[in-house]
């Protein structure tokens, strides 16, 4: 689970995300991050059109409770991430059709594609696990998410 790890900082999760619509879950990651100066201000309703949009085209909820909105913009140099955690799950139009309870909102760069890819097999792998998946919607803080990253000891 440590991949994810390098993507967590203590300003970038919501512990207790809640929200009623897919539209609202973007929302709140978008402005968080705003609030948090993970994104400008002047680009927030650029970053939530560009979301929905690529939402349209196919729901980005991958199943197992987990969604990973995502777009590539020209207006940030490099991969930001916010990430959201909803103890009792939102519904999102999953693939599943399942709701959602690990959200990880990337905007990706436009030049960087390959990067991007790569990001988003390594959290579906990642969060493929259940046992992984559970550590991380049971943390209420940061530390307790890094301590859900530490591997077992033999």
């Amino acid at each position: 689970m440590n991949h994810l790890r390098e993507l967590v900082s203590k300003n970038n999760v919501i512990y207790n995300l809640v929200a009623e619509s897919k539209e609202e879950v973007i929302q709140k990651l978008v402005r968080y991050g705003v609030e948090n100066d993970i994104f400008q201000v002047e680009f927030e309703k650029d970053l939530v059109t560009s979301l929905m949009n690529r939402e349209k085209s196919m729901s980005t909820g991958i199943g197992s409770g987990v969604a990973i909105p995502h777009c590539s913009v020209s207006i940030v140099d490099e991969l930001k991430v916010v990430m959201g955690i909803s103890k009792s799950g939102i519904a999102y139009d999953a693939i599943d059709k399942m709701p959602v309870q690990i959200f990880i909102l990337l905007i990706v760069p436009k030049n960087q594609f390959q990067e991007h890819i790569k990001t988003l097999a390594t959290i579906a792998k990642t969060l493929n696990m259940k046992e992984a998946r559970d550590k991380f919607i049971s943390a209420n803080s940061y530390e307790e998410l890094m301590s859900a990253f530490e591997e077992p000891e033999n």
